[in-house]
């Protein structure tokens, strides 16, 4: 317990101190390595994930889509690494004119297409299996959300590159992100390549947290 709260203290500080992250990170030169979709796949099918339909697993999702909710009334919503659409349980409350969610798991996509069904089938929702990293489409967006995976994307400003077109003229990132100290670094990056409009941190009894924020890149088209 007490090496949980010096971690929990450290990655805290890191936040505004990206020199104090590097120092206390364990394995700093490792690059975080992406599981293949063979193992997302399998842990979709063996219902591995059902625990994140729990309330106490969604709180950055409600905090995340009440901040998107108030600068873009009823948004438009991309969600890169979608899963199987739990995201969109926080956004609904909020009433989107249009959520897209993408992922590369087809069993994850499958699932999600059962979940919204209703909201598929008068075409508010729609769910797409495809590749995070490289996925395209005509549509625009208030905002592109990344819910726990920007770090197996690649290169963030690549991802945010790539997605600039997508996104209308006062478009931004939705960022959730367990706070660990590896996956910090991209944070940084992020912050450095626009505007923070939202920022905020939610901690859990079980001594874990989430970083949720909302980011106008300068990439964006005005």
């Amino acid at each position: 317990m007490a090496y949980l709260r010096w971690r929990r203290f450290t990655e805290l500080l890191s936040l505004d101190n990206p020199a104090l992250g590097e120092l206390f990170m364990r394995k700093r030169h490792k690059p975080i390595v992406a599981a293949p979709v063979e193992k997302w796949d399998a842990e979709y099918q063996a219902g591995i994930y059902d625990r994140l339909n729990r309330s106490e697993q969604r709180h950055h999702h409600r905090l995340l889509a009440a901040m998107i909710a108030d600068r873009w009334p009823n948004p438009r919503v991309l969600e890169i690494g979608a899963g199987e659409g739990v995201f969109y349980e926080a956004l609904r409350a909020h009433r989107p004119a249009r959520y897209v969610g993408v992922d590369f798991s087809k069993p994850a996509i499958e699932r999600g297409a059962l979940r919204l069904a209703p909201e598929i089938a008068i075409g508010e929702v729609k769910m797409v299996l495809g590749d995070g990293r490289t996925f395209e489409t005509d549509e625009t967006f208030d905002v592109v959300v990344f819910s726990e995976c920007i770090e197996h994307l690649g290169e963030v400003e690549d991802l945010v590159a790539h997605y600039a077109p997508n996104l209308k003229p006062d478009g931004a990132v939705g960022l959730t992100m367990w706070l660990a100290l590896k996956p910090l670094r991209l944070w940084h990056r992020l912050k450095a390549m626009g505007e923070v409009l939202d920022e905020a941190v939610i901690n859990t009894p079980w001594g874990g947290g989430w970083l949720v924020a909302v980011v106008r890149p300068r990439t964006a088209p005005v």
